[in-house]
C-alpha cells in the first residue's frame, strides 16, 4: 500500500508456511485477502501451525485443531495449532 509492504505469506505443497500483516493493518481484510490468494494456489488440504492469536482467525476460514503443541526456540517453549483445512 502506497509502496510500503503490509503483509505477505507464503504455502508450498499444502503448507500455509507464513502470514503476516503488519499490526497497523490488522483486522482490515488483509490477512483474508491474502491467504485466499493462497489457498487458490492449493487443490489439496491445507495444514498451518497457527499462533494462539492466529487460531480464531484459521478457525473462521473452515480450519480444524489438530492438536495442541509446543515448539522450542532457543530453550523457549511456545504453544501453537496444528490445523487442517480439507479440500
Amino acid at each position: 500500500m502506497d509502496g510500503k509492504t503490509i503483509g505477505f505469506g507464503d504455502i508450498s505443497d499444502g503448507y500455509l508456511n507464513m502470514l503476516y500483516v503488519d499490526p497497523n493493518y490488522q483486522n482490515k481484510g488483509v490477512a483474508t485477502i491474502i491467504c485466499n490468494k493462497l489457498e487458490g494456489y492449493i487443490n489439496k488440504d491445507i495444514t498451518v501451525d497457527a499462533s494462539i492469536t492466529a487460531k480464531d482467525f484459521f478457525l473462521k476460514r473452515g480450519y480444524e485443531i489438530l492438536n495442541e503443541q509446543t515448539v522450542y526456540r532457543d530453550g523457549i517453549g511456545l504453544n501453537n495449532y496444528k490445523m487442517i483445512k480439507y479440500i
